[in-house]
């Protein structure tokens, strides 16, 4: 499902017909402040419509950007952690469920782990939302989001 690109020798961003961006262009230093201007508007759009698959356009062009800059796997996992207090659970759920990298696996994992142990029942049920996506018969990929996943399987 392609959307618009990364483009340009500074990772200029230009915004496909799905994701909206408050400029009509928007020029980043670095693809990892591209995939948390991706994931906050996820959020921005979340709270407009309230309707989980409304991640999809969002979620999609982080993946492809995080595929298409393998070198920089740490930058995008490091924003990956520190995504639960900024982006919605459903965009970190859909790229999680894609990428399924270990590392991020073994962090959620943790953290899951100790907000049990501090019985921080907002970060319990958002840590094991994040984990239910590494699995292959995640739920929500055949029902919320097989548009995505359906696709890029026969792809």
């Amino acid at each position: 499902m392609p959307l618009a690109a990364a483009e340009g020798a500074h990772g200029t961003f230009r915004p496909g017909p799905d994701i909206p961006a408050s400029h009509q262009e928007e020029a980043f230093l670095r693809p990892s402040d591209q995939l948390v201007d991706l994931a906050r508007r996820a959020e921005h759009r979340l709270n407009e419509t309230f309707d989980a698959p409304e991640v999809l356009p969002f979620a999609s062009k982080a993946i492809e950007l995080v595929e298409s800059f393998p070198a920089m796997r740490e930058d995008f996992e490091r924003e990956f952690r520190m995504m639960r207090a900024y982006a919605p659970k459903e965009f970190v759920q859909v790229c999680m469920h894609a990428l399924r990298w270990p590392a991020l696996q073994s962090f959620f994992e943790q953290q899951s782990r100790l907000a049990i142990a501090q019985n921080d029942w907002s970060a319990i049920a958002d840590y094991g939302k994040y984990l239910d996506a590494f699995e292959d018969d995640w739920e929500d990929a055949r029902t919320f989001y097989c548009r995505y996943f359906v696709e890029s399987a026969n792809d």
